[in-house]
């Protein structure tokens, strides 16, 4: 009789589970793969009927808190002697990168002019490549946003405020159509949303249009937006 009870305690214990699997949240059924950052640059110009306000130098969005190294932007090297200044020789050691044929950027044109009070929309400034043995989605969101942060800088902010650059999808070569809807940017880190998916063993290539809008009392300036994408195995 007891083991009778026992066997029915692990059967509701096993049901309990299946109904917490079956919820809305199933990224602990996923695998990462691997995580690209894509840098952007955003120079925003004043517009016709606005007084220009320059920012003071070029303001990062959304990576005062980095939580994983940005892999694809270029390393800073200053060379230092003591004593007379001369040339002193850098040597840099590239190092091939393991998961490029799962997830890369394909660089088009990342810097992107837009006027202050306006939105401006960009044609696939770049696309992301993705390809894996098994079913996979690619999720993004703004490069080290967080809910526990301050507003966060333009044009990726931090939750709950919303971004001011948004992306939509489309095959290669191919353009939204006019009113076609376009996304913000996750800007609270993980888990992020999902931008596509695949196939086991199916390789795509996908543009992301984008479009910003600057708001009138935005500061005249260059401005940066990484957003991370990542690989997850299904």
């Amino acid at each position: 009789m007891k083991r009778i009870k026992n066997l029915g305690c692990l059967a509701l214990g096993f049901i309990a589970l299946l109904i917490a699997l079956s919820g809305k949240d199933v990224s602990a059924l996923e695998t990462l793969i691997t995580a690209k950052e894509v840098p952007l640059t955003i120079i925003v110009v004043a517009h016709s009927y606005a007084p220009a306000k320059r920012a003071n130098g070029v303001q990062v969005a959304g990576i005062s808190s980095y939580d994983v190294p940005m892999g694809i932007l270029p390393p800073t090297v200053i060379a230092q002697t003591t004593g007379q200044q001369g040339n002193t020789p850098v040597k840099f050691l590239a190092k091939p990168d393991p998961s490029y044929t799962y997830l890369h950027e394909v660089p088009i044109n990342t810097t992107l002019t837009a006027p202050q009070g306006a939105t401006t929309y960009f044609p696939c400034p770049f696309e992301i490549y993705a390809y894996y043995t098994t079913p996979y989605n690619v999720t993004d969101w703004g490069y080290g946003t967080s809910t526990q942060a301050s507003a966060g800088t333009f044009p990726i902010l931090n939750y709950p405020t919303n971004s001011d650059m948004s992306w939509a999808i489309t095959a290669v070569g191919a353009t939204p159509a006019p009113g076609a809807h376009y996304t913000l940017y996750a800007d609270s880190g993980a888990p992020g949303q999902t931008a596509f998916s695949g196939a086991k063993s199916q390789a795509q290539t996908q543009c992301l249009n984008l479009s910003v809008t600057v708001p009138l009392t935005q500061p005249v300036g260059t401005y940066t937006a990484v957003i991370q994408y990542n690989l997850y195995s299904t």
